[in-house]
């Protein structure tokens, strides 16, 4: 039986304003939030745990991809900045031709404070996203909860890198979520691990695929068989920095990230299967015989939930013949990767060999003023989002979405009415990948 309350009125104090703020600090979000500090709007990043980076951080997913296909870079810009300062600090690997390139998570982390600090974003820590006043497609007041209480911010423009479209069903826009979601992971990291006797795993991805120890995974699929392994994919086994350390993508459930209640049973359900496998990692493995968990995520890795019904809905079509929009933020060139969630095969891998463009439009929530997102919940469809979902290509999408916000106010624009040719100045101006022509420029850069 369905029930509800009535809940007093009540003030919200508003504590604050900003040109643009970011509901988010995952990848996309820091890229955003730097992007539209530096542009010259005051800026607000909202992030519920007290450090940024999202799944790379939050979750441990690595490597971040992908970044250059078939030799070829095509994402610059701030991401590329800021992997060049983890790798500066020690935590990244930038040398693999294919673009996915690990990252130490702890490193991660502070290299994205740092250029988020240095772009003169202000950090809001230990805070969540709670709603938004809005009229008309336009948000006027961001409000929040933490151990203030509830407080409002007010703004011009918002950039939803919430990743479940928060801000946009709060605002009261469209969205959609399909029937059947990719599943999501726990991601873990074991010290104690022979990676001298791994290192035919640890190599760079091909055609946009990472190695999988081929007798590691039939032994696994016997074990699953038999009712002793849980539902599994790879698994995927990451050099870590440090001899006797690996990550590992291995764990897949079905679940609902948007449900808080399935996804506290995924979160308890991985975590015990996640320790009864690396029992099965020690007695089935000699690589593996010594290990020992060192971290698991904060919380499982979540690759899909609601989507945006945005001005244009990116499709297989666009991801595999690439169309030249005239809106184009970003490139992408991830495989097409489509995880299943009754199966531990991964049998819909399409390899892509060229780029293709992600439009500003796929960004932008139908009837929309003031709001643009970034990352995962961009308007795609499956398989389109099969290969649009990762880290760098939302990062790429981060600095476009940023920039537009702070255009947006500086201009008095509209999101649904974006000025593209400014903004394809501005992104160019700041070494992102709206084309080609601008990549030999990018090269000579330090």
């Amino acid at each position: 039986m369905t029930s509800s309350i009535m809940e007093p009125a009540r003030e919200t104090p508003v504590v604050g304003s900003f040109d643009v703020i970011v509901a988010g600090g995952g990848p996309a979000g820091v890229i955003a939030a730097v992007a539209a500090a530096r542009s010259g709007a005051r800026t607000l990043l909202i992030e519920r745990y007290g450090f940024v980076g999202g799944m790379a951080t939050s979750a441990l997913v690595t490597p971040i991809s992908e970044f250059r296909v078939d030799g070829r870079q095509h994402i610059g810009g701030i991401p590329l900045e800021l992997m060049r300062l983890a790798a500066e600090l020690g935590g990244a690997e930038l040398e693999r031709d294919s673009g996915n390139w690990p990252v130490n998570d702890e490193i991660f982390k502070l290299a994205a404070q740092r250029m988020l600090l240095d772009a003169g974003v202000t950090l809001l820590l230990h805070t969540w996203f709670a709603d938004v006043v809005a009229a008309d497609g336009r948000i006027s007041h961001v409000i929040v909860q933490n151990k203030a209480g509830r407080v409002a911010y007010a703004c011009e423009a918002v950039v939803d890198c919430t990743g479940d479209a928060d801000v946009v069903r709060a605002a009261g826009l469209p969205t959609t979520k399909g029937d059947v979601l990719q599943p999501a992971t726990l991601w873990f990291q074991l010290g104690g691990v022979d990676t001298d006797a791994l290192q035919y795993v640890f190599g760079d991805a091909v055609d946009g695929i990472l190695p999988v120890s081929e007798s590691i995974r039939a032994r696994l699929a016997e074990l699953h068989e038999a009712g002793e392994v849980p539902l599994f994919g790879g698994p995927w086994i990451n050099s870590f920095f440090h001899d006797g350390l690996v990550s590992i993508n291995v764990l897949r459930e079905p679940t609902d990230a948007s449900d808080p209640e399935w996804f506290s049973r995924t979160e308890t359900n991985l975590r015990e299967k996640m320790h009864a496998l690396i029992e099965v990692l020690r007695r089935e493995f000699p690589e593996f015989r010594d290990a020992w968990l060192a971290k698991s995520g904060i919380q499982t890795g979540v690759r899909e939930t609601h989507h945006i019904v945005g001005l244009y809905e990116l499709v297989k079509d666009d991801i595999l013949h690439p169309k030249a929009f005239p809106d184009t933020v970003a490139k992408g060139a991830h495989t097409i990767d489509v995880h299943h969630t009754d199966s531990i095969d991964q049998n819909d891998f399409v390899i892509l060999r060229r780029p293709y463009n992600v439009p500003f439009r796929s960004l932008v929530p139908q009837g929309s003023e003031n709001l643009v997102t970034a990352g995962r919940c961009l308007c795609a469809d499956g398989p389109g989002f099969g290969s649009v979902r990762v880290m760098a290509t939302c990062m790429a999408m981060g600095q476009g979405a940023g920039s537009a916000a702070a255009l947006a106010v500086q201009h008095g624009l509209s999101m649904s009415d974006m000025d593209f040719e400014m903004l394809r100045r501005t992104l160019i101006e700041a070494d992102a990948i709206v084309d080609f022509d601008n990549v030999a420029a990018l090269a000579g850069k330090d």
